[in-house]
């Protein structure tokens, strides 16, 4: 969590996100201050139009309709000038500000890539979401206002008061008392909006994970009746949304009636002392105009300033969560792009790979792995088996680079991991996990996922046994699927997974459970397309099927995060070890 000086400073970090280039700073600069210099302008030329009427019907030369005509041409043309300078402005800020928020996105997506696994296991997807989509805007809306609406109202603020103080000091004075009267509500407002505004927005996250968790748990909601434990969680997320978001509004939304009954006594004020003054003939009536029409700009100022107090607060709270990410650790990656030329292939395929005395803990408290060595001999598949939280999938994140040991070494080939980075030791491996991972999009899509290489996806297809599935779908290989798709079964979607690690022609090969849950036919037709391409790859097998892990070069049997024996079926069933005995189990199961 970030600490209080990182949170009051998030404010000056988004702005240091602002690509803007010093000619397009000083032209947006320029357009503002001039736009602002003739809001002044006209107000003054008002009470010069007010005086030519008042004298021209009063007085006994008659109308002066020329300056009148003239007074009026200029002022027209100010008022368009003003129009033009504001939009011309306006849309030069709007181009800067969204190019720095695409960058912002784009820093955002290259560093979700560089984020250690620990990051997303330790963190609601509903709360990276909204600080990735929903707190990245909400946070430039606070951009524009910083750079135009706070210099601008500050630069009309000092430029009214002081042609205030030319009219009339003593209406100057009364309209002034009420600036600082209205800074010190708002900033009393802005302070007790600040923890509704941080409680609404951690709520939105949680409300938003919720959903997406529904929604991607529906079938089990429905099998078990569960819908009303959903909707009870529902219930009280939206409970305290509904709070949050009340309290914060009502703290908000006091400050404009406030600063509304301010202004108004103010005015009612001036009215009584102009209205005195022009009938003393101390102040002309275009004076007096003039000196409304101020005070009413000077208010006006205030309460878009204390209006953009309000704007800040959400938009820091939404810019020091985006920021949290940012500044996240990396997982040590010196790349996330495209693996060069010199890279690919630096290893013989397939590599050796040694496991040299490995330890591993998610907590200091909590070791999962102690002391793990064992070799894959290049080209041979090395089963894991062993019970439920022996520590069997640790050893292939730990493989992946999703983790890095705690004690020991994993050498690819001689190198250290920890040296090669993920980057370069996930380049050429391939991973079949037991819950298929299909994205939106075509069969074809999903089998090259990036490759353009059609003929290998048209190998995969034939090697990984789609042939006869594709032909049944409606647009064969050109068919959209996904993860929630219906027109695969889950056994279907597997061999998608593993037609493209077919087609990734893989030098490394996990397979993390890759059958157990697949029916009989699915699973011969797994292990034949995975029997061809484990022939050309070092493969790590994870299984629970002692018949599976029987066919493997090397068997390594772990309980408690310990090796407690190793060799081939036949070595192991001759030592009569926890590997027998699980056969055993395994095969007196079978025969009943």
């Amino acid at each position: 969590m970030p600490d209080t000086n990182r949170r009051d400073g998030s404010l000056r970090w988004l702005m240091r996100q602002l690509h803007l280039s010093r000619g397009r700073a000083v032209a947006i600069s320029l357009c503002a201050i001039v736009a602002s210099l003739g809001a002044v302008v006209g107000p003054i030329l008002f009470g010069v139009v007010t005086n030519v009427i008042v004298d021209g019907t009063m007085g006994a030369e008659g109308m002066d309709w020329r300056r009148l005509w003239t007074v009026l041409g200029v002022q027209a043309a100010i008022y368009v000038a003003v129009a033009c300078l504001a939009f011309t402005q306006g849309q030069m800020l709007t181009i800067a500000v969204q190019r720095s928020v695409a960058g912002l996105r784009a820093r955002i997506e290259d560093k979700v890539h560089r984020l250690p696994l620990r990051y997303f296991e330790s963190n609601n997807r509903g709360v990276l979401v909204s600080k990735l989509t929903a707190h990245t805007d909400n946070a430039a809306t606070v951009i524009a206002p910083v750079l135009v609406t706070v210099p601008t109202n500050v630069l009309t603020l000092f430029v009214v008061t002081v042609v205030l103080f030319v009219v009339s000091p003593l209406l100057a004075t009364v309209a002034l008392v009420a600036a600082p009267v209205s800074a010190a509500v708002s900033v009393v407002i802005a302070r007790r909006a600040r923890p509704f505004l941080e409680t609404r927005w951690t709520t939105t996250a949680a409300l938003t994970g919720h959903l997406e968790e529904e929604l991607s748990t529906r079938r089990m909601l429905q099998a078990y009746n569960a819908e009303p434990i959903a909707r009870r969680r529902f219930d009280a997320l939206n409970e305290k949304l509904f709070g949050s978001t009340r309290s914060s509004q009502w703290a908000a939304g006091t400050l404009a009636p406030v600063l509304t009954a301010i202004n108004a006594v103010v005015f009612l004020t001036l009215a009584v002392l102009g209205g005195l003054m022009v009938v003393d003939g101390t102040l002309s009536l275009g004076a007096a105009q003039v000196a409304v029409i101020f005070a009413q700009q000077l208010s006006s100022a205030v309460r878009e300033l204390a209006g953009f107090v309000t704007k800040v607060q959400s938009g820091t709270v939404s810019a020091g969560k985006v920021r949290e990410v940012l500044d996240e650790l990396e997982d040590g990656a010196s790349e996330t792009g495209e693996v060069g030329p010199d890279q690919a292939g630096r290893h013989r395929r397939p590599p050796e790979i040694v496991f040299d005395d490995v330890a591993f803990a998610y907590e200091e408290s909590m070791p999962v792995l102690g002391s793990v060595s064992f070799r894959m001999e290049p080209g041979t598949t090395t089963a894991i088996v062993g019970s439920t939280g022996a520590g069997k999938t640790t050893i292939t994140n730990l493989l992946q680079g999703f983790y890095r040991p705690t004690g020991g070494s994993i050498t690819i080939d001689g190198d250290d991991a920890v040296d090669l980075g993920p980057q370069r030791v996930r380049d050429g491996m391939a991973v079949v996990t037991q819950e298929p991972w299909l994205f939106t999009g075509t069969v074809r899509e999903n089998i090259a996922y990036g490759m353009s290489d059609d003929d290998a996806v048209d190998r995969a297809v034939h090697d990984g046994h789609l042939d006869q599935i594709v032909a049944t779908l409606p647009q064969g290989i050109d068919t959209v699927i996904g993860q929630e798709s219906e027109n695969l079964s889950a056994g279907e979607k597997q061999l998608v997974t593993v037609a493209r690690a077919i087609a990734a022609s893989p030098r490394i090969l996990i397979l993390d459970e890759a059958t157990s849950a697949a029916d009989p036919r699915t699973e011969l037709l797994v292990q034949r397309a995975l029997q061809r391409l484990r022939a050309d790859t070092t493969t790590l097998l994870i299984t629970h099927r002692m018949a599976t892990a029987a066919l493997a070069d090397q068997i390594v049997v772990l309980e408690e995060g310990k090796i407690v024996e190793s060799g081939t079926h036949d070595e192991l069933i001759s030592a009569g070890g926890v590997y027998a005995r699980r056969c055993g189990v395994d095969s007196a199961s079978r025969a009943e």
